[in-house]
């Protein structure tokens, strides 16, 4: 082969084969993150984060070896491992049996399984579309006469 000889490109090493469909990232294990965790995938967390999780489009899943010292924020949670933090998600949080949560969650749909653990409060927030239809009416001010031959016919003597 001379060094003049036209080569074939080589294939990319990371090019997805089908990319129409969604993939999820996992962390493995025997992965530790510190600090703020982003993105826009949905993600298993199989290891260790502390810090920050945002991922406000996408699904996470702490799967059961997932240890996580952190505020969520996703449009779904699934914890099958533990979360220390704060979970806010726009859809929805799902405790699983072996799941452990230790802080406050703030979403409008929750779901805690029988086994699960969990410390804290919940707020359970509408959706948009839903808080349009529970219009209270507006209160009208009470009306009130001044009139003295009223005032009379209501004295006791």
């Amino acid at each position: 082969m001379s060094a003049f000889e036209e080569r074939k490109p080589l294939e990319p090493r990371f090019e997805t084969k089908n990319p129409t469909r969604e993939e999820v990232i996992n962390i493995g294990k025997s992965v530790f993150i510190k600090g703020e965790l982003t993105g826009d995938e949905d993600l298993t967390i199989e290891g260790r984060v502390e810090g920050k999780i945002e991922l406000k489009d996408h699904n996470l899943i702490i799967g059961p070896n997932g240890k996580i010292n952190a505020e969520i924020n996703a449009k779904s949670v699934t914890v099958i491992g533990s979360v220390v933090g704060n979970i806010s998600a726009s859809e929805m949080v799902e405790i699983k049996s072996s799941g452990t949560v230790m802080g406050d969650i703030k979403s409008s749909r929750i779901s805690i399984a029988d086994g699960a653990h969990f410390k804290g409060s919940v707020d359970m927030q509408k959706g948009t579309d839903t808080s349009k239809k529970f219009e209270l009416p507006k209160p009208e001010a009470a009306k009130v006469s001044s009139d003295q031959s009223t005032m009379q016919k209501v004295q006791v003597k």
